[in-house]
Formats: structure tokens, C-alpha cells, sequence
């Protein structure tokens, strides 16, 4: 066992540093890799189907936290019809014209109307998985992920239902009837949100009498675990439970945040304050607290996701793969055109950009969950070989296909996806800096004299500004300089402060840190671009008698938070105040 975890973690690593060395998403090089293991070690992995999808079920909660972590509940209501038609309607629509149309493409199988739904109910949904793990590695408009990444949490939901409660009663030979569609639909909707708010509850309250940020961790995870079991149990939506508690929880947490006077409010009570009371308001997670939780299952995450893609390298058999592969490029052509169809409508309707279209089609890599549901199928299924087969091998094409041609597809088209960041992201950044100025207008006013952010103010956005480019995986850079004004004139501050105001976009930020030193931050430009931004500044005011401007510049990474980001705007702003004739230093 020793010797199995040794291997798993050096592929893993191995496939980082091929998406870090050469950009391929670790999801292909963790697959080639697990491949070339089971071939030169045959005996090292030997998982049969069961043990597959007893590893999965371990494994879905941690995969989808992270992710399910990082969704906002006010942008799923903002894009609630785009998401509901993707998740429910598209997947309905596609099962039902694969159904009416797959026995003129394959008229040598005799399959009834059972059988077809069990087979495209399989295909039809997304795996978030994959899609979390694809998505990641692009930089696109924050609104394309969002599609994409709650398309894939919520459309395995309609596909489960229809493949347990639809398709293999029909396959069994039970009668299936409209009303008892529609019970079986609003039972399952129903209990696993219950479900899952319910586990949210108990575990928040929990996490105020458990004050370790470790126990406080742990709880976390027993929240997404417990729900996904109890679902399970059931026979319910798992993963809609886990949805559900996910952001429940983070909902009660950052109502908490939010609301910084739960100390007044308990010392105004009386001293017959009831223990319910009292519970609630005892103060939870701290909001660097979350952030630090957030994190954390993000690399949890990393880990349980190469262990699923080893495991299913570990299950194909090749030899059967090849005695069906007619009928595995056959589906697999056939349901790509039916994905982009039901894309297609939705952007030509919406009137956003065609090549959203081709983004959201490759983007549906199907995954793990298709394969657990095609061992789901009855044991005395006469297709259950083939159908076992054309999942696998569908899975398989949709992972490097779909991912190898999004890779071409958003580097060819990288610049005009890049102003589509700008265009379809602005609107948003607006509205959340609306919202910082309406959440704490009354104690935080922007510097008299220079018009910048206050250091209160600006570490928030900061925060926040990470948060967003560590998501969507979009640029941020960020700069700090210090002027020297050997006349200690303010109006030199003034006229600064106008020359950045005017060298800056609208969705950057401009703060002061402290009476000396001020910061930029930078949305969607790469450490070059602030570099020119800063030699931009320098120039413009060297006319200036008796005043230098000294610049420490840096980006973000993955890893960053406000404090490494500070640490290294003050390193590089120390060797550029050195007098060595540089007056803009990087740091990275």
C-alpha cells in the first residue's frame, strides 16, 4: 500500500509539472501516465468496478467542495435561466432527440425506447469533475465559467434522475407514468436540498463551540460528506446535497462576516439571554479564516482528483474498446453535434459571442460519474458489455478531444476572448466595487488629498481581487511605490494622484497603504504590462523638480494571499529604492 500511495504522488507531481512545463492539463498527462504505470506494472493497481465506485464516492465530496466553495449564490441567480436551460433542459431535449434519431445512425441494433434513455442519460450530462479540472486551466470570461462549471454541478442531477428513475424501471420492465416522473423528480429535488441545508445547519453550528481552525476544517468536509451519504442512502441526488450544504454554509458564514456587531448585540441583552441566543451569536470562521479553508480544499482537491483519473486509466480494457469501437465514434460524433446544437441556441438567443459556443461544447468532457452509472446496470443486461464500453470509450474521447481542441480553440481565439473579460467582466466589477462602498461607506472614505482608496479599503478589494483571478484564472498585477518629494509640497501628491488616475482603466484600483507608500491594482495585465504602466507614471513626472517615484511590481499566483503579495511588493520596493539607477523592481 506504501509503495501504491508512493507511486500515485509521483504521478501526480509528474503531471503538475507537465501542466506547469508545457501548459497540457494535468487531466490528459495523469490518464498517459496511470497508463504507462498499469502497463510496466501490471500488478501495482488492480481495481475491479465496484472498487471503482467506492473510490469515486470517497472521492466526489472532496473533488466538488472546493469548487461548489468558490460558486456565489448571486451569480447563479443573476444566470439562473441560462443555467436551468443548460442543467434541465438541454439534457432532456438531447436524450429525446438522440432517442428518435440513433436507429438511423445505428439501424443494426434493435434497442427500444428503455434502453436509448439508459444509454444517452449517461452521455447527455456533464461530469464536474472534469469540467472543474479543465476549466480551471483557462483564462475566460467569468461568465463562460460560470456556465460552464454550474452546467456540470447541477445537469448530472437531471441525468441521474432520469437514468435510476426512468430508464432502468423501463429497462426492468416496470411501468413508468408521467405523474409518477414528476413525484419521483419533486421527491428527489426536494429532500436533497432538505438534506443538505439541514447537515449545513447542524455543522455551523458546530463550528461555534469548535473554535480550531483544524476542527473547524474537518467539520467542513463532514458537511459535504455526511450529505452526500445521507442523499445517497436515500437514493436521492448526492451531489445536489452537496451543492446545497456547500452554500448554506458559506451563506450563514459570510452573513456573519458581514455583520461585525455581534459584540453589541450580546452585551445589550439581558443576563437571561436563551442558549439558542446565545449560539447565534457567538462569532464562527473569521473571514481570513475562510479564505485559509477555501485554499486549503482547493489543494485537498488537486490530490483527489489525480487519484480518480489514475483509477479510471486503471479500468480500460483495450481489447474490449476495439470490438465496439464503430458504435463508440458513432455516439460520440452524434452526441458532440447534439451538445452544440442545444449550446448554439441558447448564445444565437442570448446574442453573445459565437465562440462561446464551441467553448461550452468542449467543455463537456464527460466523466467518472457515467462510468459509475453504467455499472449500475442490471447484470442480466444483454448490452451491458457494449454500453459499459461505449462510456468508457466516450469518456476517453471527450477527455483528450474535447480538451486537446478547447486548448487550440481559446489560444487561437485568446485575444478576442481577452476583450470579452473585459467587456462581459466589467459590468460585474462595477457592481461589486457598488457594493463595497454601500457595505461600509459610513466608516471607510477614500484619502482627502490624493483620492486613493484607504489602506482599510484597499486590502479589501485585495482580497477579493485574488479570490476572482484565482478562480477564473485571470491576471493580476499588482504595484506599490513610495515618493520621495524632498519639498514635502502636497500639491505634488494632488497632481500625482492625477496622473495615475488618468494611466489607469476603469477596473483598477488605486489605494494608499500608509502616508508614504501606495498600491495599484491591476485587473486582466500581466507583470509587463504594469511594468510599462509604472515606467509610464515615471515618466510623467519627470518634470517634477525635486520628486522620485520608486516602484515594486509583482503578480499574482495560485498560492498568494494578501500577505505574500505584500511581503513581495516591499522586497521588490526596497531593491528599487537602493541606488543602483533602477527605479521599477519585480518580484515574482
Amino acid at each position: 500500500m506504501l509503495t501504491l500511495m508512493t507511486f500515485l504522488l509521483i504521478i501526480i507531481l509528474i503531471s503538475r509539472i507537465t501542466e506547469e512545463s508545457i501548459k497540457i492539463p494535468s487531466t490528459l498527462s495523469l490518464i498517459v501516465y496511470a497508463f504507462i504505470l498499469s502497463y510496466f506494472f501490471p500488478n501495482m493497481m488492480n481495481i475491479t468496478n465496484e472498487e471503482f465506485d467506492d473510490i469515486l464516492y470517497l472521492m466526489l465530496p472532496i473533488i466538488l467542495l472546493p469548487d461548489v466553495l468558490n460558486l456565489s449564490i448571486d451569480e447563479l441567480k443573476k444566470h439562473s435561466k441560462e443555467i436551468f436551460y443548460l442543467a434541465f433542459v438541454a439534457v432532456i431535449l438531447s436524450i429525446i432527440v438522440a432517442v428518435f434519431i440513433t436507429p438511423y445512425i445505428l439501424p443494426q441494433h434493435q434497442w427500444n425506447i428503455g434502453i436509448l434513455i439508459a444509454l444517452f442519460s449517461m452521455l447527455m450530462a456533464t461530469d464536474a469533475i472534469t469540467v472543474a479540472s479543465i476549466m480551471s486551466k483557462f483564462k475566460l470570461p467569468k461568465r463562460l465559467k460560470i456556465y460552464a462549471e454550474s452546467e456540470s454541478l447541477f445537469n448530472d442531477v437531471t441525468a441521474l434522475i432520469i437514468f435510476y428513475f426512468i430508464a432502468i424501471p423501463l429497462i426492468s420492465g416496470n411501468e413508468v407514468t408521467f405523474l409518477s416522473i414528476n413525484i419521483t423528480l419533486f421527491k428527489v429535488l426536494f429532500l436533497s436540498i432538505i438534506i443538505g441545508i439541514a447537515v449545513a445547519g447542524l455543522g455551523y453550528l458546530s463550528t461555534k463551540i469548535l473554535k480550531n481552525p483544524l476542527d473547524q476544517f474537518i467539520i467542513l468536509y463532514l458537511i459535504v460528506i455526511i450529505s452526500f451519504l445521507l442523499a445517497e442512502h436515500f437514493h436521492i441526488a448526492g451531489i445536489l446535497s452537496i451543492v446545497a450544504s456547500v452554500l448554506t454554509f458559506k451563506t450563514f458564514v459570510l452573513h456573519e462576516i458581514n455583520h461585525k456587531n455581534v459584540i453589541a448585540k450580546i452585551e445589550s441583552k439581558s443576563q437571561d439571554v436563551s442558549l439558542l441566543e446565545h449560539i447565534q451569536n457567538i462569532t464562527t470562521i473569521t473571514k481570513k479564516g475562510f479564505k485559509e479553508h477555501q485554499k486549503e480544499a482547493i489543494f485537498i482537491g488537486i490530490f483527489a482528483n489525480g487519484i480518480v483519473f489514475i483509477i479510471i486509466a486503471n479500468i480500460i480494457n483495450f481489447e474490449t474498446l476495439k470490438l465496439y469501437y464503430v458504435e463508440i465514434l458513432t455516439i460520440f460524433v452524434f452526441t458532440t453535434l447534439i451538445r452544440f446544437a442545444s449550446i448554439f441556441s441558447m448564445i444565437k438567443t442570448m446574442k453573445l459571442p459565437m465562440k462561446w459556443s464551441y467553448t461550452l461544447t468542449f467543455a463537456g468532457s464527460k466523466g467518472a460519474l457515467a462510468i459509475i452509472m453504467s455499472h449500475s446496470l442490471p447484470n442480466d443486461f444483454i448490452y451491458r458489455e457494449m454500453f459499459m464500453a461505449i462510456i468508457v470509450g466516450v469518456v476517453l474521447l471527450s477527455t483528450f478531444i474535447y480538451t486537446i481542441i478547447l486548448m487550440f480553440h481559446i489560444y487561437k481565439s485568446r485575444l478576442s476572448y481577452a476583450q470579452d473579460i473585459l467587456i462581459y467582466d466589467k459590468n460585474e466589477d462595477k457592481n461589486v466595487s457598488k457594493n463595497y462602498v454601500h457595505n461600509i461607506i459610513d466608516i471607510l472614505e477614500k484619502d482627502a488629498i490624493t483620492g486613493a482608496y484607504n489602506s482599510t479599503f484597499i486590502e479589501d478589494i485585495l482580497t477579493k481581487e485574488l479570490a476572482r483571478s484565482q478562480r477564473y484564472k485571470t491576471d493580476l498585477s499588482i504595484l506599490t511605490f513610495k515618493i520621495v518629494d524632498k519639498t514635502e509640497d502636497k500639491k505634488h501628491l494632488i497632481v500625482i494622484s492625477e496622473i495615475i488616475k488618468k494611466k489607469i482603466r476603469v477596473n483598477d484600483y488605486f489605494g494608499k497603504i500608509n502616508n508614504e507608500q501606495y498600491i495599484i491594482l491591476t485587473s486582466n495585465t500581466s507583470i509587463s504590462g504594469a511594468v510599462v504602466l509604472a515606467e509610464k507614471i515615471i515618466q510623467k513626472t519627470e518634470t517634477m523638480q525635486n520628486i522620485e517615484l520608486f516602484f515594486g511590481v509583482t503578480q499574482m499566483s495560485d498560492t498568494d494571499d494578501t500577505g505574500s503579495i505584500y511581503d513581495k511588493l516591499e522586497d521588490a520596493l526596497d531593491r528599487a529604492m537602493l541606488d543602483d539607477g533602477e527605479r521599477v523592481e519585480i518580484e515574482v
